[in-house]
């Protein structure tokens, strides 16, 4: 039993935002650093917010808001195929564009983490877990061992695709 990136042959995470109220409402975060013992950030990470440090962080225990990470991509190399897959957004780049999830918002994400024994067709929650450096934890029954506070998702569809062919998985908040 391991754990098993949905992304892991398809490049680094994508996002398509479907229905979040945070780009209309402003409830954005664009004025953090990444973290130090971070590397780069994948867009569809579930983050951690420092307030009083102005950083982003991997979610842990103790945490006290969240958000999505949406920044926007930047096209390094247009000849490359599969385009945004190869977007990632290196420490000392950019600063990181976060949302602040609601209850109903909807998106669709291959930064996606589950258990490699299990049939992805029967998950029905995504959560955030400590460890799973910002990757959304599938599980096939509600989850009890997330990081308190942290956003709780519904799988709408375990089977989409990102816009150029990669897998996917749909998700709506349930708890934030």
């Amino acid at each position: 039993m391991a754990d098993k990136k949905l992304n892991a042959e398809y490049g680094y995470g994508q996002l398509e935002l479907n229905q979040c109220a945070f780009r209309r409402d402003g409830r954005i975060e664009a004025q953090c650093k990444i973290a130090d013992g971070i590397e780069y950030l994948e867009n569809g990470m579930i983050l951690a917010i420092n307030d009083e440090n102005r950083t982003v962080e991997y979610p842990a225990a103790g945490a006290e808001m969240f958000g999505l990470n949406y920044t926007t991509e930047h096209m390094y190399d247009e000849r490359l195929v599969g385009g945004l897959k190869h977007f990632r957004l290196d420490k000392g780049t950019f600063l990181p564009r976060l949302g602040y999830l609601a209850i109903g918002d909807k998106f669709t994400t291959n930064t996606v983490v589950y258990d490699d024994t299990a049939d992805i067709a029967t998950m029905k929650y995504g959560y955030v877990k400590a460890g799973d450096n910002g990757y959304i934890r599938l599980s096939a029954t509600k989850p009890t061992d997330g990081i308190e506070g942290a956003p709780v998702l519904k799988v709408i569809n375990a089977k989409a695709t990102m816009p150029n062919g990669c897998p996917a998985v749909k998700f709506r908040c349930i708890e934030a």
